[in-house]
């Protein structure tokens, strides 16, 4: 099994000067923006109350408008409220200037034919990732190559990329409170908040499906047994989408993630969080064996995994797979990997002197 070159190509040097001079804006605006969410969240302002002035802050949080007071009118009030209107007019200008500047590089990009993940899944992907429980989602199947090729330095092949459907994998083990700018959300609302054709086949569907066909499907693993409770099963949210459950998926939630910036259809960057490549890969070529795949995306799933090992030995030799940092996957995927990729490329387990 195995890939030719002209399935993945190097980016260009202005490419990867202009993407990471776009991903440190990217960087420096998510990060502006998480350090002055307090200040920039809700307002502060004196109200009069039976004649004398307090100084109230109003607050959204999870869904509930929060009113406190910080005291009647002082010098001290005073110099909370221009401290207060100081931060946040800080911060709107730092991330007005970084917007600006990351408006500026994506027009390069698009201008560079730098134009990779389809817009729709990028935007629901920021939304996601604005949620309190972002670090509860990681993207696998077919969408995970974006962030490989991202991580690796590399344009994939489109054949190898084209599909109409992006697969979310939801970490059940915790309960799955989504809270978007203070908000409580389901999934669907927060897919619909992007596209508002996107709709369930029927209530507690897992899968949402938007008016040009393009499907967001949300998964988890099977637990074992499977009646074991689950605290992640869903939102909480009446008739919101509840994640599939499909056996394997449990490999991908234990491995380690790989969290990288890729770039969307229209030049705009995006943060996701994947697998470890080697077990995103292991795992493919397992469901491409099951004897209930579909014979034409089995043969896909192989030339993806082809494509992934030749990458990681190319491009990705750290992320090779490894018996101890990525011993959630089973001995005989493992083995079943090692073997059809032509023999194990896995480091020594670790003895008492170093494999010099």
């Amino acid at each position: 099994m195995g890939t030719k070159m002209a399935d993945y190509n190097d980016l260009d040097s202005r490419i990867l000067r202009d993407r990471i001079d776009l991903i440190s804006a990217y960087d420096e605006w998510r990060r502006v923006r998480a350090a002055s969410a307090d200040a920039l969240q809700g307002s502060m302002a004196y109200e009069r109350r039976g004649g004398t002035e307090y100084l109230y802050r109003r607050i959204k949080k999870k869904g509930h408008r929060i009113s406190r007071s910080l005291g009647p009118r002082s010098a001290k009030t005073d110099a909370i409220q221009a401290a207060f209107q100081s931060q946040k007019a800080e911060a709107e200008a730092r991330l007005t200037a970084l917007t600006r500047t990351m408006t500026d590089l994506a027009g390069v990009m698009r201008a560079l034919g730098h134009v990779r993940m389809p817009a729709t899944a990028a935007r629901i992907l920021r939304k996601l990732d604005e949620a309190a429980a972002s670090a509860r989602f990681r993207v696998v199947g077919t969408y995970a190559l974006y962030a490989y090729e991202a991580h690796a330095g590399v344009v994939i092949q489109g054949q190898h990329l084209q599909t109409n459907d992006m697969d979310i994998l939801v970490d059940d083990r915790a309960p799955l409170q989504i809270v978007v700018e203070g908000d409580i959300a389901g999934l669907e609302t927060v897919v619909q908040s992007v596209d508002d054709s996107f709709r369930q086949r029927a209530r507690g569907d897992y899968r949402l499906t938007n008016k040009d066909s393009f499907m967001v499907e949300f998964i988890r693993p099977e637990p074992h047994p499977i009646f074991r409770p689950m605290p992640g099963k869903d939102t909480g949210v009446e008739g919101d989408v509840r994640p599939a459950m499909i056996d394997g998926l449990e490999w991908l939630v234990n491995a380690p993630a790989l969290t990288t910036t890729v770039i969307d259809q229209r030049g705009f960057p995006v943060r996701m969080t994947v697998p470890a490549p080697a077990v995103w890969a292991a795992h493919k070529l397992w469901v491409s064996s099951r004897a209930d795949r579909d014979p034409a995306k089995a043969l896909r799933d192989r030339r993806q995994v082809a494509l992934m090992h030749d990458l990681i030995e190319g491009r990705m030799p750290q992320e090779r797979l490894d018996r101890l940092r990525h011993s959630a996957l089973p001995k005989d995927v493992a083995e079943a990997y090692h073997e059809a990729m032509g023999g194990p490329d896995a480091a020594p387990p670790p003895g008492i002197a170093p494999d010099w």
